[in-house]
């Protein structure tokens, strides 16, 4: 293939009419009239011999080439960006930018919407979007700059070419209503595991640290219920006898909510680390460096963030 026999600049024409799928809208944005714009379509579907977009019943229809294309045409988009446009100032003011972070709902539940408002402040043009993570790695989608970021608290060993920072730490204790029966025992290890459990879900292929641990010695708690979502806990909670293990944040939230008892565990497991990853190629990036910088922001002007804190050997537990 000679490259000189093809015109990278209607790379940027291509991502235009796939965000938008419709030729008079695409127009407007790229600031091009509609018939130059359809011979740019024409040479674009010659170029990559496919018809890329064919008229549908609401506006145009890619074809599944487009789906393969896009990722790879935005990571060239974003190199050539950053090439020429290094050494110039983010102008956060007039920043027009999408921002997708995948992560996990208990990231959402509690940073979420304050980093949504501090975001807002400094770049109002900003467009945030969040995808859920169902376990597993998502290289591709970062290699490719499907995802911006991910945030979750189940990466460990991320693979070369990323990198890691935990953006805030947390530690697990128990919550319940007021009236659970829990509260009227002596809160050891033998009296927790007689209890029925609520869950909140985890995502395939991981395992929850209250699990993890109990396994280890050889012990087991009745798991009664598993909820796939953060809402309906608390409401189950209030009128139940289920007891739920949790990080703390989301247990005082669920306190505020609901007449609910929070608890320390009966016995110790390490802080839950949730982290943030990022591809090599976003290191530099000033758009990206503000946009790590903003959720840890965010994070910071939370109150009542937990700090890390080993609590080895305790045996009784008491409210929070």
């Amino acid at each position: 293939m000679n490259i000189r026999s093809k015109d990278l600049n209607l790379l940027a024409i291509f991502v235009g009419i796939s965000e938008e799928m419709n030729l008079s809208r695409a127009s407007r944005r790229l600031g091009l009239s509609q018939p130059a714009l359809s011979h740019a379509l024409s040479r674009l579907r010659e170029q990559f011999s496919d018809p890329l977009f064919v008229r549908g019943q609401r506006g145009l229809v890619p074809t599944a080439k487009v789906a393969v294309l896009l990722p790879q045409v935005r990571v060239l988009l974003a190199s050539a960006e950053s090439l020429y446009g290094a050494g110039e100032a983010l102008n956060l003011a007039k920043l027009n930018r999408k921002a997708v972070i995948a992560s996990t709902a208990y990231f959402e539940a509690r940073t979420i919407a304050s980093f949504i408002s501090h975001a807002r402040i400094k770049a109002p043009g900003l467009q945030i979007e969040t995808r859920s993570l169902s376990g597993g790695f998502p290289r591709q989608e970062l290699e490719t700059g499907e995802f911006d970021l991910a945030v979750a608290a189940y990466f460990e060993d991320v693979p070369q070419g990323f990198h890691i920072q935990t953006v805030f730490s947390d530690r697990f204790v128990c919550v319940c209503s007021k009236k659970n029966s829990y509260l009227e025992t002596k809160l050891r290890t033998d009296d927790y595991l007689e209890c029925k459990h609520l869950q909140i879900e985890v995502p395939p292929g991981v395992f929850a640290p209250v699990d993890q641990h109990l396994k280890s010695k050889r012990k087991r708690r009745d798991i009664a219920l598993r909820i796939g979502n953060f809402l309906t806990p608390p409401a189950i909670l209030a009128k139940s006898d289920y007891l739920l293990t949790c990080p703390l944040s989301l247990a005082e939230n669920y306190r505020e909510m609901y007449p609910l008892t929070v608890t320390e565990l009966p016995f110790w497991l390490p802080n839950i680390d949730t982290k943030m990853v990022w591809h090599d190629k976003c290191q530099q990036d000033a758009f990206h460096v503000w946009l790590r910088h903003c959720i840890g922001g965010a994070v910071n002007g939370e109150d009542g963030i937990v700090p890390r804190t080993e609590r080895a050997g305790r045996k009784d537990a008491k409210p929070v």
